[in-house]
């Protein structure tokens, strides 16, 4: 099915967070291509949030509340519901897109038609949209295929600017509701795995970082579960690759090769992790293939004295903060 902006909903979605919410909206709206705007409520402490969007925005959105909770998974869930489109964009309420980011789907859905979803590179900012990190886009060309083993092990393609093909998704029964923080993982991964998934080159979404604020991604990396949680949706992801290929069975070293363990996951959450996280963490740390010199060193370090360097360099970096 081809890709083309009448085709298009933004779902823009909401928690009790007005800060960054009309900027998000306002991005959807402003389009080179125009597309349907929905935003979808997941039923907040906070009741003024639709007077502010409709005083803003009036008819030119679809404004729905929830009637209950429904979690962050669950929400999106919504939004696949409430799409009439045959396409569907997610951007979350503290999230923007830059303004030809339908066009730059559209240009991925021309040149690599029939795929499940589509991706754009990101950019991400700060609290007041300063840019902390240039994406780097290492592969040739302007478009990429996305290769499901490849995304089996590691979550390379993060939000926002994913663009799902709606029926596929529901075929796979929306995103998994009970998922503690893999659930868009999981739904890129099959369709990737079942339809084909694409990514541009193109920088067209910022995800907003917010260090430092009890939200629900920060308290797994400090808690030393992210990893964790990471490998058993991996385990999940290649459970299905085992339908059509015999060697569809997890490693830890395939996963840590591809991706590392950061330091800066574990430095400065390490002293508030439990023992057991924190040996787990450390194994881990052990295992990764060294990206850079420095990496190697601390490693080594750690395999010389282990769990305790790690706690006494984490109350140091602690101390300097």
């Amino acid at each position: 099915m081809r890709v083309t902006a009448h085709g298009i909903t933004i779902a823009v979605t909401v928690y009790n967070r007005r800060d960054y919410i009309l900027q998000a909206i306002e991005s959807a709206l402003s389009q080179n291509k125009p597309v349907r705007v929905i935003v979808v409520e997941d039923c907040g402490p906070d009741p003024g949030i639709r007077d502010l969007v409709e005083e803003h925005f009036g008819n030119k959105i679809s404004y729905h509340r929830n009637d209950v909770r429904r979690g962050l998974f669950g929400n999106w869930n919504a939004c696949l519901d409430l799409c009439t489109t045959p396409w569907i964009s997610i951007l979350h309420d503290d999230d923007y897109l830059a303004p030809h980011f339908v066009e730059a789907m559209e240009e991925i859905g021309e040149a690599l038609p029939d795929r499940g979803i589509y991706f754009s590179s990101i950019t991400h900012v700060d609290n007041s949209n300063r840019l902390l990190q240039i994406p780097v886009r290492e592969f040739p060309g302007s478009f990429r295929e996305i290769d499901p083993r490849a995304l089996a092990y590691v979550n390379d393609v993060l939000f926002p600017g994913q663009l799902l093909r709606v029926d596929h998704a529901r075929a796979q029964g929306g995103f998994r509701e009970t998922s503690q923080f893999c659930g868009d993982w999981e739904m890129w991964f099959k369709l990737a795995h079942y339809f084909g998934a694409a990514q541009t080159k193109k920088a067209v979404a910022f995800a907003r970082s917010h260090e430092g604020i009890e939200r629900g991604t920060n308290k797994i990396v400090r808690t030393g579960r992210k990893h964790a949680l990471d490998f058993v949706q991996a385990k999940r992801n290649l459970r299905l690759i085992r339908e059509t290929q015999a060697n569809g069975f997890f490693d830890r070293r395939i996963a840590l090769r591809k991706a590392p363990l950061p330091t800066r996951h574990l430095l400065p959450h390490a002293s508030a992790m439990s023992p057991r996280l924190l040996r787990y963490n450390v194994g881990l740390l052990l295992l990764s293939h060294p990206p850079h010199w420095r990496y190697a060193v601390f490693q080594f370090a750690v395999r010389i004295f282990g769990p305790r360097f790690v706690l006494g360099v984490s109350r140091l970096f602690g101390s300097m903060t």
